[in-house]
């Protein structure tokens, strides 16, 4: 019956008519709560948008879902592995030491290296992995090309004609319609190199047949260094070099007529043995007709784009066309082209891709990497601003705390009073801690607003920032606002301000009435 003289509305009013009694001591408080609760507010939203913003940027374009796949050597035992066993009285641990470096020696002794190329059958496995959707083959080689009787060395690159990026390059003619069709396009430099210098000569051009002659990878065949007379093979003549290749021709077989053990024959010939057997050496080559000029890269272009083709190309192909030419040859057919591009359909999956790609022995390359070390990083610059905010409200507590005892011995004659028309010790405490929680929710409240409203010039200036520096327009803002920052923001301020009002609340339920009545 006694709880009834203390109502629920008063447990209300009492702390508002304390915060008026004590103005300048409460906004003081609630200061402090405020700049916790802005930094705390802040760290999260820039972390937050800071994820996003590269989340969306890194995902304009493909270039977050592309796997660059290179050939790659890879160690290949060829004998099989014997214990190591290591000699002596010694510890266990310096006994283990040098056993694994033994171990290692032995492997590496024991291992070949083999080079794990980018052949058609490995092109035709890559485009098969789960959650690829498109596989680029990238070629490049040197050609001689010849436009009407004026032969020139050229560089022939494969690709890019189909972007809208290249398409802008374009200035007389057309790109390719299709990856697949006989064509080819000249460089503005490669043109004027072969004569065409004027504007009418451009146009001229177009549609004209290109014969492009690629020189087949003919192996040296078997090789040996020689040393007669102070005059190696690196240093002799021309005719000193032919000599020597035709004695490495003719020497398998008159190996056996020499004094050597069988196993010594066999090693020879292993040896001097030509890498392609069976395989002539020819010229590949074939016409594609002219169907535009491009120009080369402006500086703009170079500082916002990121080009597939080599600064120095000349000759561009359609990429499917330029793999054919390729593997025409034969030698090229084992040695297989430089570097290959996976488009896969997701970013989340690009990890699984490029593991399935060096499970097949070759090397990749991905923006992946980048983004989750780019990740980590602002995670702990933000983890660390995060500290500061629960520095700052860790302080602010201690002033709620002090703010509190002092209160109590303000109001102590009051608080006699309501314990003497029945007041419960439970209700004086909830009264502190009302009090508190409302000093929480105000500086939660007022920290989050002051976040969000300095968030907008801040956002400016660090968009005007990055263009000004990077050349990047960034699409969205770097900082972030969704529910969760709010409701963590204001529920954090609202429990740290509470748990610093319990020992204080406390001390106010403990108050003796008779002895809280006498004080004045």
């Amino acid at each position: 019956m006694e709880d009834q003289r203390v109502r629920w509305i008063d447990l209300l009013r009492f702390p508002l008519d304390s915060f008026g009694h004590q103005k300048m001591r409460t906004c003081l408080t609630t200061l402090g709560v405020i700049f916790g609760a802005f930094v705390l507010a802040a760290s999260l939203s820039i972390n937050e948008g800071v994820q996003r913003t590269i989340e969306r940027e890194s995902s304009k374009g493909d270039i977050s879902r592309k796997v660059t796949v290179s050939p790659r050597s890879r160690a290949v035992e060829t004998k099989a592995k014997e214990d190591v066993k290591v000699a002596g009285r010694m510890s266990p641990g310096r006994r283990e030491r040098i056993r694994k470096v033994l171990d290692q020696r032995s492997r590496q002794g024991n291992s070949d290296w083999e080079q794990v190329n980018l052949t058609q059958e490995r092109l035709k496995a890559l485009s098969q992995i789960p959650h690829v959707v498109r596989m680029v083959p990238i070629v490049g080689s040197r050609v001689v090309a010849t436009l009407g009787n004026r032969p020139e060395e050229a560089s022939v690159s494969s690709g890019a004609g189909e972007t809208p990026e290249f398409r802008k390059r374009v200035t007389v003619g057309r790109s390719f319609d299709s990856d697949d069709e006989r064509s080819v396009l000249l460089s503005e430099m490669f043109a004027y190199r072969i004569g065409l210098i004027d504007d009418a000569d451009l146009d001229q051009a177009i549609g004209k047949p290109l014969r492009v002659e690629l020189p087949a990878q003919e192996d040296d065949g078997p090789s040996f260094n020689v040393s007669l007379a102070g005059r190696s093979k690196a240093r002799g003549a021309r005719d000193e070099q032919m000599a020597l290749r035709q004695l490495a021709w003719q020497l398998p077989g008159a190996l056996d007529r020499l004094s050597l053990t069988g196993e010594e024959i066999a090693a020879l010939r292993e040896a001097i043995r030509p890498a392609s057997e069976g395989v002539a050496p020819g010229v590949v080559e074939d016409d594609f007709r002219v169907v535009g000029i491009f120009r080369e890269l402006t500086d703009e272009e170079e500082k916002e784009a990121w080009s597939q083709l080599p600064a120095d190309t000349d000759l561009v192909m359609p990429r499917r066309t330029a793999v054919d030419l390729t593997f025409r040859d034969p030698a090229r057919r084992d040695q297989g082209i430089a570097r290959a591009i996976l488009y896969v359909d997701d970013i989340r999956n690009v990890q699984e891709v490029v593991d399935k790609v060096e499970a097949l022995g070759l090397g990749s390359r991905s923006i992946v990497e980048m983004i989750k070390r780019e990740r980590m990083t602002y995670l702990l610059i933000f983890g660390g601003m995060t500290c500061v905010a629960g520095v700052a409200l860790l302080v602010s507590s201690l002033g709620i705390a002090n703010t509190m005892l002092m209160s109590i011995l303000e109001r102590r004659r009051e608080i006699g009073i309501m314990k003497a028309v029945g007041a419960a010790n439970w209700q004086l405490q909830a009264i502190f801690l009302i009090e508190a929680s409302l000093i929480g929710l105000v500086g939660g409240s007022l920290g989050l607003l002051l976040a969000w409203s300095i968030s907008l010039p801040g956002d400016a200036w660090v968009r005007s920032m990055v263009h000004s520096d990077l050349k990047v327009h960034l699409s969205g803002s770097i900082f972030a606002f969704p529910g969760w920052i709010g409701v963590t923001v204001v529920l954090f301020t609202v429990g740290v301000t509470i748990v610093a009002a319990l020992y204080p609340a406390w001390r106010a339920a403990k108050v003796e009435t008779v002895s809280a009545l006498r004080h004045d």
